[in-house]
């Protein structure tokens, strides 16, 4: 796991804890809110994580390339036994 995901999953995490953004349901119990806010966790989780793993991805690995050494393609060997 990236950093980025690890930020974005604490992230999520705590805007999504009861009391914070949104409570649900209003006049439930603690399990009942706490189960609800987990549900609504797994649920953003799996339809953004995939988006935001592919754009941190592709962020971090533009800037990290390197030039190449050489631009020509080595010459092929052929080897006879």
């Amino acid at each position: 796991m990236s950093i980025a995901m690890f930020i974005y999953a604490f992230v999520l995490f705590y805007v999504l804890t009861p009391g914070i953004l949104l409570s649900l349901p209003p006049k439930g119990s603690k399990m009942v809110v706490a189960a609800v806010h987990a549900l609504v966790f797994a649920i953003v989780w799996s339809f953004t994580s995939k988006y935001v793993w592919m754009t941190t991805s592709s962020l971090f690995s533009a800037a990290t390339m390197k030039p190449a050494l050489s631009t020509t393609k080595p010459a092929m060997v052929k080897v006879s036994m």
